[in-house]
């Protein structure tokens, strides 16, 4: 099964779209990376998900790591973010696939995989 978004998003523009889950608006932005702890730059912009500051505009501060280069692919993490996903940091054995879990829920690992293909949301 294809990944079928359960959100609405708006204004999307080379760097930007914005959608409200649950009356929050939440920000997809396409921004440079902050320095690393060297204070080196990446010359490429990644796409980043911003809390709104209350005032329509993105917060200056991202929701977590980097979302990827690829606006597709970014768009669907960020909506398992803000649907109450969060990224364990952890790999499936074997395959590398990245584990996920609720957000507060029971610390159930779930591969990436199954989650974009509509399994367990």
């Amino acid at each position: 099964m294809p990944w079928k978004s359960d959100l609405t998003w708006t204004g999307h523009t080379a760097g930007a779209a914005t959608t409200v889950h649950q009356g929050r608006t939440w920000h997809l932005s396409k921004h440079l990376s902050p320095p690393d702890a060297e204070g080196r730059y990446s010359p490429y912009e990644r796409w980043y998900l911003h809390a709104d500051d209350g005032q329509g505009q993105p917060h200056p501060d991202p929701v977590g790591t980097t979302l990827g280069r690829n606006r597709v692919n970014a768009q669907r993490l960020a909506e398992l973010v803000i649907t109450g996903w969060e990224n364990s940091h952890q790999l499936r054995p074997g395959d590398g696939v990245q584990l996920w879990r609720r957000t507060g829920g029971d610390g159930t690992l779930v591969p990436l995989d199954e989650l974009l293909v509509g399994r367990h949301r």
